[in-house]
């Protein structure tokens, strides 16, 4: 069964993976991402692609045989990570202290890679990386939904209809600025009084829609915006997305590394050609929706005010 970051924060007894954890923590996305340990390279696995047929018989009729389709997919983990050379200087004049804000600067900019590579991924342009919401989600798709215009409460409804829990819990993926979108129309009277607020575990305000919490995305390590109002060539369009996730539904998948799995992060002291002290920061991650109704997008919003 898979776990949460915030989940696992509560249980690491690792004081060095505790203080990673906590910092893949501090965004909105990753803490609430559901992480499904695979063994081996990847996962395989069936996607439901049409239930089989029941029906009714009358006395010494027989029954139809009929069979449910699945569609055999597969997700190879990836590789994120990278090396944090600290000069040997800075180590003999400040202590591990110099590390330790390299490190921290680098785990912090892998969440925000990874929460960039969620929605944004593209494995058709990076073979080294997973396929996005974004690139799953298309024109045509039967969970993508087209706003064509200023996002209105009913197509927002339409998205989390559009969406099956299936005991998990639903979330809504949005912009910054989507968000504020909302609040102003929340703060309408003739629109307004659909947004309700709450605390997660943490004690961190959360807004909410139909009682299904809004998470934000900002930035990533670049210093993009994840989900801007440009993600269609020439138009000022943006998207929002409805995801539950969970083992058999939306899911981050993570693999081992030496037999535990999770990020690792380990010292690999001073290296031959540089005057310089190795630590190196892997993790072996994928995306994968192994039930195709576990998210939707609502696609070609504008950025103008919300209607209902």
């Amino acid at each position: 069964m898979g776990l949460t970051l915030l989940e696992a924060a509560k249980a690491e007894r690792d004081p060095q993976r505790g203080a990673i954890i906590r910092i893949l923590n501090e965004g909105e996305l990753l803490p609430i991402m559901n992480i499904r340990d695979v063994d081996g390279a990847g996962l395989f696995y069936d996607q439901e692609g049409e239930l089989p047929g029941v029906g009714f018989r009358g006395i010494n009729e027989g029954l139809d045989h009929t069979y449910g389709v699945l569609n055999p997919q597969a997700e190879a983990l990836k590789i994120i990570g990278a090396d944090i050379d600290v000069d040997k200087f800075l180590l003999d004049t400040q202590g591990d202290a110099a590390r330790a804000n390299q490190i921290e600067m680098k785990i912090r900019s892998l969440r925000l890679t990874i929460e960039d590579r969620f929605i944004n991924g593209d494995e058709s342009l990076n073979p080294r990386e997973s396929d996005g919401l974004r690139k799953r989600i298309t024109t045509g798709s039967s969970q993508s939904i087209n706003a064509n215009g200023a996002l209105s409460l009913a197509a927002l409804d339409e998205l989390c209809d559009a969406v099956d829990a299936q005991g998990g819990r639903k979330y809504l993926i949005m912009s910054k600025a989507m968000r504020r979108r909302l609040t102003q129309a929340h703060r309408n009277p003739s629109i307004g009084n659909f947004l309700e607020s709450n605390r997660d575990e943490f004690g961190r305000l959360i807004t909410m829609y139909n009682d299904i919490p809004i998470v934000v995305t900002d930035v990533n390590a670049q210093n993009q915006l994840i989900q801007p109002f440009n993600e269609e060539s020439g138009a000022d369009r943006t998207s929002i997305y409805c995801v539950s996730f969970g083992d058999t539904l939306t899911t981050m998948l993570q693999g081992k590394i030496n037999g535990q799995p999770g990020i690792s992060s380990r010292m690999l002291g001073e290296v031959d050609d540089a005057p310089v002290d190795r630590s190196r920061v892997e993790w072996y991650v994928a995306f994968g929706v192994l039930n195709g109704r576990s998210c939707a997008r609502l696609r070609n919003i504008t950025n103008a005010p919300v209607v209902a």
